[in-house]
């Protein structure tokens, strides 16, 4: 039981010792994310730990607490949702529908009501929102987008429990969830790397919001992976702003150029980074004639179970819809139970499904 084992280093620990991080226990303890962090709030409410977000958790021994080994407290008791209000641009991809319609069926379920609205800019929206009631909670579902303070003040006000899907926002005392690219990137490479593919590049989209630049710049750092050299390269497609815009046009053209570069070879794997478009990119290799995987390997980082992103082809790292569904409804649970709790940002656990868009290096 991870509550139990951090209780017997909280015992053996000076007052104010770092534990060790959500990644740490979940890789020694061979769990998920949500049973770790679960752990942590329950030791919280016991006041044995605080967390400082960005910092991690500290021990917390007061003046005069004997070391102790207090019985685990039970799960607090479940918070319904009476009223739900999402949020998403206009332009959204269908992972996002089908969170919403996820949502939409539990809390449903437990008698809640879901409002869903769409909009296209942030005036829009702030607009939209200065004539709608208060609600128990709102997730507002925003990728690769700048989201301005003034907007988050206004749902503030709104509710009491306000959830970001997708972590762009930083520096605010806002919950996110999201996907951690870098670890999506380990996967792939692991994958790629197993098959005899050294020369990786990486195809991103053209946005500097954290998570995208975070995984550019974990890629760009690479010169060896579990002790091989890989030469992996960085292609940002020019004017690609947003994952549902058209991939074809601006990824003909990268290929293109990396076909005519005579200085290095052609690589023979591309993992791509922030797209849902993936009819465009299996139109643009079959267009250029390009046999996959035979001639190139591709790994699409995004959702697993996304139809319109695998199309049955694509073999696919992240997080999937259900995950995100679910973890967005324990958070926003969270928040009404406990509103003074720092605010948190929960990563999806990882995940890879193998199709045929992938298979060895071939040999030159």
């Amino acid at each position: 039981m991870i509550a139990q084992s951090l209780i017997e280093l909280i015992d053996a620990a000076d007052d104010g010792a770092r534990l060790p991080t959500v990644r740490e226990l979940m890789a020694r303890h061979g769990v998920g994310q949500a049973t770790v962090q679960e752990a942590f709030a329950r030791l919280r409410a016991l006041g044995l730990i605080s967390s400082q977000v960005g910092r991690g958790s500290f021990v917390v021994k007061p003046h005069g607490r004997a070391a102790s080994r207090p019985a685990v407290a039970a799960p607090a008791r479940r918070v319904g949702l009476r009223s739900l209000l999402i949020l998403a641009n206009s332009s959204m991809n269908e992972r996002c529908s089908l969170v919403q319609n996820r949502i939409v069926e539990v809390v449903g379920a437990d008698g809640g009501k879901v409002v869903q609205m769409s909009y296209h800019d942030t005036d829009h929206l702030l607009d939209i929102l200065k004539s709608i009631p208060t609600f128990d909670a709102v997730i507002l579902q925003s990728h690769y987008e700048v989201i301005p303070v003034r907007l988050l003040a206004m749902l503030q006000s709104k509710t009491r429990a306000l959830v970001v899907d997708g972590h762009t926002v930083s520096g605010v005392d806002i919950d996110r969830m999201g996907i951690d690219w870098e670890e999506a990137l380990d996967h792939a490479l692991d994958h790629l790397t197993g098959l005899g593919h050294r020369r990786i590049t990486l195809v991103s989209l053209d946005s500097s919001a954290q998570p995208i630049l975070g995984g550019r710049r974990y890629f760009a750092r690479m010169s060896r992976w579990r002790g091989q050299e890989i030469d992996g390269r960085l292609v940002v497609l020019e004017g690609m702003k947003h994952p549902t815009q058209g991939v074809a046009s601006a990824l003909e053209k990268a290929l293109a150029r990396l076909r005519a570069d005579e200085t290095q070879s052609m690589p023979t794997a591309l993992i791509f980074i922030g797209f849902s478009d993936c009819m465009g990119i299996r139109e643009v290799m079959r267009d250029m004639r390009i046999d996959i995987p035979g001639e190139l390997s591709i790994v699409i980082l995004g959702h697993p179970d996304v139809a319109t992103e695998h199309l049955g082809l694509f073999t696919m790292v992240g997080g999937t819809h259900e995950d995100g569904a679910e973890a967005l409804i324990e958070i926003m649970k969270a928040r009404i139970e406990d509103p003074g709790q720092p605010p948190q940002i929960v990563y999806l656990d990882c995940r890879m499904h193998v199709r045929d868009s992938t298979g060895p290096a071939r040999t030159d």
